[in-house]
Parts: structure tokens; sequence; C-alpha cells
């Protein structure tokens, strides 16, 4: 399936500083990223880097010289999501457990894990596999947590959440991924564009790892799971933010665009949810 992406942030520089922005998708096995320019409405000083596990692609831009600033990032992408039958997958979350992913099994900034255990034991621990425990996981993020805009701001984490019951795509990612860590099983952040998210943003998901992949949930269910285009990979949102502010700047304004390409005109995009894939007895991986 091929994607058209577009996103722009908006910011007024009041002094010196420094933007780390993430609006970049990565090349991966799965994807591949086509036709791709960030451009800034003024001259700065840009620097490119790729970096953490997976080479997340980060833009650094210098700033020195006050007044508005516009980024605007736009790429095709290509992706091939795949589906695999669910009882095929492996009833130990260790197993084809290799190095890339243990660092997904540790606390971190905005995932307490380790302070997540008795709960998840209790919440999902009768449940006898990996894959039925993520998935229970995801239903209870659904269902016990309100999707409301405002009600966490960049200091929030897991447990906030959890006390809470309500937050944006990134508190229901990480609350996720510390009830399945305290599970041992491996869970990682992601950014998405999400094609047929409403309203237009950027999104938060996380993935689980077993039996040697990586399988998408999204405890908000707002948007087909095939229409997931990746730009970031980390352990929480820390490490894929899409943008961090260091100095005198101030976001303004954030735009998204995600549009389906059809190959053919009369190819149209197939929405495949969590309940089709429950239906089908399948899960669902980005490659």
């Amino acid at each position: 399936m091929k994607f058209s992406v577009n996103s722009s942030l908006h910011y007024d520089v009041t002094g010196p500083g420094t933007l780390v922005c993430s609006l970049s998708c990565i090349q991966t096995q799965g994807q591949q990223v086509t036709n791709e320019s960030l451009l800034t409405s003024r001259e700065v000083n840009r620097t490119d880097l790729w970096v953490s596990l997976v080479a997340n692609h980060f833009t650094k831009l210098d700033i020195t010289e006050v007044g508005p600033l516009r980024i605007d990032y736009s790429a095709e992408v290509t992706t091939s999501p795949e589906v695999v039958e669910a009882a095929s997958l492996g009833n130990s979350a260790s197993q084809k457990l290799d190095a890339d992913a243990i660092p997904y099994l540790f606390p971190s900034r905005y995932v307490p894990s380790d302070r997540l255990r008795y709960l998840s034991s209790e919440l999902f621990g009768h449940l006898n596999s990996p894959y039925a425990q993520a998935m229970a996981v995801e239903d209870w993020l659904a269902e016990h947590l309100t999707y409301t805009p405002g009600s966490s701001n960049e200091y929030s984490w897991a447990l906030d959440t959890y006390t809470s019951g309500e937050g944006v795509c990134r508190d229901f990612a990480h609350l996720g991924i510390g009830f399945c860590r305290a599970l041992t099983i491996p869970a990682r952040y992601l950014t998405v564009y999400a094609y047929q998210l409403d309203p237009p943003d950027f999104h938060a998901v996380f993935e689980v790892y077993i039996d040697g992949m990586w399988y998408l949930i999204d405890g908000t269910r707002k948007a087909p799971l095939n229409g997931m285009i990746r730009i970031a990979t980390g352990r929480d949102a820390g490490d894929a933010a899409v943008a961090t502010i260091f100095g005198s700047i101030i976001g303004q304004e954030i735009t998204v665009a995600t549009a389906f390409l059809p190959e053919t005109p009369d190819k149209t995009f197939i929405p495949i949810t969590r309940e089709d894939l429950r239906r089908d007895g399948m899960a669902l991986f980005l490659g």
C-alpha cells in the first residue's frame, strides 16, 4: 500500500535555541520511503541524525534569529503489513528473544513497569500465552481509559494514566507497554502517521515482541492497524518525540495529513481493525 504523508510544525522563536524533530519516516524491511522532503521556512543550521536501536531519523535545527519558523515534511511511503495466524504464536515470551528486544523489557522514563508487576499479574497473569495477555492488555486500555485531549502533559507517565483513567494516545501506549513489560513481554513505543485517524494528528501505538516478530497494538482503536506509517520507535515517548525543544522556542501549531495513493484507479483501501483480526484469528505486524 502506498500513502502520502504531510506534516507541518509552526514555532515562534524568541531567542537562540535548538529543535530536534522526528517527522521523517524510517526505512524498514516493510516500509520504503520515496519523494521525501523536509524544508524550513527560513535558513537554519540543520543536521540529520540517525539514532537509537532502530536508527530513527531525527533532524536537529540550531536557530539563532528570532521570528516565526515553519518546518514542512512530505513523503510517499509504501508499507507492507502482514498478518499471521494468532494460534501459531508461541506460549513463552522468552522464545526467540534476541538481544535487540532485551532493552524493551526494562523500565523507562515514562514506563515504570517494575511498579506495575503486581497489578499486571492480577489483571492478566491468568492468561496462558504472551499474545493472549497482549490482547487482554489492549482490551483493558480500550475499556478502562477515556481518550481525553489535554488531560496529560509531557511529564505524565504510565502511573498517572492508570490513576486518572484518561489520557491521549501516548498515555494509552505507555500504560500498555508497562503492563506488557511487567508480564515479561518486550514492548516498544511507536510514533506513526495514521491513515483515517480523526481528527488528523500524529499518533502513538506500541508493539509487542513474540516469537521473533513485533506485533502492533493500539489501545485507542482510533485508526485501522494497516494504515499506520512508522516514524520512530523507542522505549517510550522520550526516545521518539515528534519535537524536543531546547532554548527559546514556543510551539504554535501542528498540522498532519495522510492520504492513500491507489496503485490503480479501482484500488481502494480496505481497513483492518482488531475486530477483523479477531474474527479471522490473525495477528498483524508492520515489518
